[in-house]
């Protein structure tokens, strides 16, 4: 039996075989065995011989009875049953066999010890058996009055009480101790596994830093390169004119707009470990702007349904897909190509559908295109580690990509009251020209 597992009454460690206990009983058995002996003793002169034999025989059963219990090695309960009946048997003999002198207390440490040894109901067996035969031999006696007979009755059961008090006592000491040793495994248990949740935590945060990071210098570099390669198209054409200066001079500016964004960007997701700083939908606007206003790209975003605040994690998840779909626009679509970004806020779920429209000079769209190198992947896996979803390939028109995450509905009086606002404002900018969405006005 292990330490943590809580001991049965029948299961209990002996209380005489307990060293604490062992130090009590076995001076007192010794001291009622010398006070046995030294009384049987002196009232044995002037008694008949086989009186005198049958003493000295219950007195010789008693000690080996006493001895065997106190220095045998195993531990069943059986054979110490034995000896104490025997012992008992022997108090009782010699109470018959001398009336009036100190016998009875060999019987009373037999009682003792049934209680102490036994569960309840082997002991009361036992027990009942010893109390028997001390009543027949003080019976046959017939030197016993009637009060001494009821007298020795009680003070046999006030010694089996305490006996089994005894044992109930240490069994209870031995559960509380088992009991605290198995609370403080399970506490050292719990200490663990919050030292372990908390590494995972780690892990995750740091694995969410590395991801942000690598996105944003995805797009920072994607977009470099695709302002030197204008650049270099501009250079080639070999003329001076003063329009295709202008046109390099603001691929040198938006490839440092691009360069500044992006070590913001950085020290942002380095700086914001809470996620309370990310970018996220209210940023898709202007994101819309400078895309239309940089590559020449015909961007136009809609939003529908109830806006409601999203977590720091979700609300990055669609900005950096629409980044990431951009960005793809950008570099395959062709410069006279439009994109349309449809953000839907449902009841259960939010959803960002980003697809453009190809130029007639552009490549055919593959389910290949990796978003500047891996982030239809990282996209993908943050959608997952959100329990949503990321779906990315080609259409009649082009190239789409559809990103839903799980969002419950909103339960915020201020955002609830907002969202009128934001709704009839749809309207108005679905009325607008298509001169309006050319330049990339977002409703």
């Amino acid at each position: 039996m292990t330490d943590g597992e809580m001991r049965s009454p029948d299961e209990a460690p002996t209380p005489l075989a307990s060293a604490g206990l062992r130090r009590i009983t076995g001076p007192a058995t010794i001291a009622i065995l010398v006070v046995a002996v030294v009384g049987v003793t002196t009232s044995l002169q002037g008694r008949p011989p086989a009186v005198v034999a049958g003493s000295i025989a219950a007195l010789a059963v008693a000690a080996a009875g006493m001895s065997f219990i106190f220095f045998r090695q195993s531990s069943g309960a059986g054979p110490d049953t034995a000896a104490f009946v025997t012992v008992g048997l022997a108090g009782a003999a010699l109470a018959g066999l001398l009336p009036n002198t100190p016998g009875f207390v060999l019987v009373y440490l037999a009682l003792a010890g049934l209680g102490m040894r036994l569960p309840p109901q082997q002991a009361l067996v036992a027990g009942l058996v010893v109390f028997a035969a001390l009543n027949l031999a003080d019976l046959l006696s017939g030197l016993l009055s009637v009060p001494a007979l009821a007298s020795l009755d009680v003070g046999a059961a006030f010694v089996f009480a305490v006996g089994a008090f005894t044992r109930s006592a240490r069994i209870s000491q031995e559960q509380a101790r088992v009991a605290q040793e198995r609370a403080e495994d399970l506490l050292a248990q719990l200490r663990a596994s919050q030292a372990a949740q908390a590494e995972a935590a780690a892990l995750t945060e740091r694995a969410r830093l590395a991801r942000e990071i690598h996105d944003i210098l995805a797009h920072t570099l994607s977009g470099l390169v695709l302002a030197l390669d204008t650049m270099e198209l501009l250079g080639r054409q070999g003329d001076a004119d003063p329009s295709a200066l202008q046109r390099m001079l603001e691929q040198v500016s938006r490839g440092q707009r691009i360069a500044r964004a992006g070590l913001a960007d950085t020290k942002r997701a380095i700086a914001a470990l809470r996620g309370d700083e990310l970018p996220g939908p209210e940023l898709l606007d202007r994101l819309v702007r400078d895309t239309t206003a940089s590559t020449g790209i015909r961007a136009e975003l809609t939003v529908a349904g109830p806006q409601r605040p999203l977590p720091p994690e979700m609300g990055l998840a669609l900005y950096r897909t629409a980044q990431e779909a951009l960005t793809n626009t950008v570099k395959y679509a062709g410069r006279a190509a439009g994109v349309q970004l449809r953000l839907t806020y449902r009841d259960d779920a939010v959803e960002l559908i980003i697809e453009d429209c190809r130029s007639a000079d552009a490549p055919l769209p593959s389910a290949s295109l990796t978003f500047g190198g891996y982030g239809l992947t990282g996209m993908r896996e943050r959608a997952e580690l959100l329990g949503g979803s990321l779906t990315a390939g080609p259409t009649d028109r082009g190239f789409g990509v559809q990103l839903r995450l799980p969002a419950g509905p909103a339960t915020s009086p201020q955002s609830q009251a907002t969202s009128p606002q934001s709704q009839a404002t749809s309207p108005q900018s679905q009325a607008t020209s298509p001169q309006s969405r050319a330049n990339g006005r977002a409703p």
